[in-house]
């Protein structure tokens, strides 16, 4: 028996590591252990560890790691700095034979960082990718934390191989969201629930920590491009808690707009291939839209240097040069998007390198292969 340590922040982690955590129900030999903190438990960014438990998913350890919610960098290093403190007494009461964390976020950053200084093996699902932000520095900071890779392509694994990784510790296996999106059953209720008409945009505009004071003024300039669209219907869900989150939400709330404090995969898998287009700076608009073939208007530099999809316009913080970019993207319409982040069998190939490869003393000491 196997016994596997995730952390699950948000639903931008949740999401992906859903249908690899339904694999591993499937296999006898393997168990896992979750932990839920960050914005699942709080009430102001939808209070999504319901999600979890509607999902059946059993939850072993809680912890809050946004005690003051401080909307700056020093409140995200400050729930950094909580999540390390925390997690080695939990990982000492679970112990597991390794940890599975992911992508760019905190909570899996920190059980990255304490799993490599409690010398257990870590696991890094989407090394190597180029992203903007702080989320840049996070991801490659993991990948060197980490012993073994499942990358979300081949472009991903050559760039970890540079990275100093071991090649033969490099597995390309897409991206486990394809997954999660393929698994969700169709909903055509889902307009009404939302009072939705089409055609209809979605919007999901995080703030970019490196760019902390300018998240209100790049808001505007989102809702003055939309607003020209009159006969779009739109609906937003609100960001992120990364700095300079705040003045979104209160542009966003102002506008009259309709929003969304968050929103389950179901619904948002449902109301996604339903739309003109995904507008703002999500990574779902980079890994999730060409699953549906649905266009993505990328705004700013939160994604910037990311492989992506011919589906994707990108635009500057200007409303003109968004509109240019929700034009190009209402053309595209019909079109096939390129699928370079899987075809929807990540988890199976995660699940399958879990229970075979080797977790002894042997991999945990690295070394730069250059």
């Amino acid at each position: 028996m196997r016994k596997i340590s995730i952390i699950t922040e948000r639903r931008a982690d949740y999401s992906r590591f859903l249908p690899i955590i339904k694999e591993i129900e499937k296999n006898n030999d393997l168990e896992y252990s979750l932990i839920v903190t960050g914005n699942h438990l709080m009430e102001k960014h939808g209070y999504t560890v319901e999600e979890i438990k509607k999902d059946n998913i059993k939850i072993d350890y809680t912890f809050e790691m946004f005690i003051d919610d401080e909307d700056s960098g020093a409140g995200m290093s400050k729930a950094l700095g909580i999540a390390i403190n925390k997690l080695p007494d939990i990982l000492n009461d679970q112990k597991p034979d390794l940890i599975l964390s992911g992508f760019d976020i905190a909570a899996n950053l920190a059980i990255t960082i304490v799993g490599a200084h409690m010398n257990i093996p870590v696991f890094h699902i989407q090394g190597g990718e180029v992203t903007g932000t702080i989320d840049e520095s996070i991801r490659h900071a993991m990948s060197k934390f980490a012993h073994y890779h499942f990358a979300a392509n081949e472009d991903a694994c050559q760039r970890l191989i540079k990275l100093g990784e071991i090649p033969e510790h490099v597995f390309d296996v897409g991206c486990p969201s394809i997954d999660a999106l393929l698994n969700v059953k169709d909903d055509s209720t889902v307009l009404e629930r939302y009072n939705l008409t089409t055609p209809f945009f979605l919007v999901l505009q995080h703030p970019v920590t490196t760019e902390f004071g300018e998240s209100e003024s790049q808001i505007i300039e989102t809702l003055k491009a939309i607003n020209e669209f009159e006969n779009y219907d739109s609906l937003f869900i609100l960001p992120n808690n990364d700095a300079g989150h705040e003045k979104i939400i209160d542009n966003v709330k102002a506008s009259e707009r309709k929003y969304v404090d968050a929103l389950g995969i179901a619904d948002y898998v449902n109301l996604l291939k339903r739309s003109s287009g995904l507008i703002g700076n999500s990574s779902s608009g980079i890994h999730e839209t060409p699953t549906f073939n649905i266009p993505t208007i990328n705004i700013g530099s939160r994604q910037s240097g990311r492989l992506r999809s011919n589906n994707v316009f990108d635009s500057n913080y200007n409303k003109d040069e968004i509109i240019k970019a929700i034009n190009l993207a209402i053309d595209w319409q019909g079109s096939i998007a390129d699928k370079v982040y899987g075809k929807g069998d990540s988890s199976t190939q995660i699940v399958k390198y879990i229970k075979e490869l080797d977790i002894s003393s042997n991999i945990i000491q690295k070394q730069i292969t250059y």
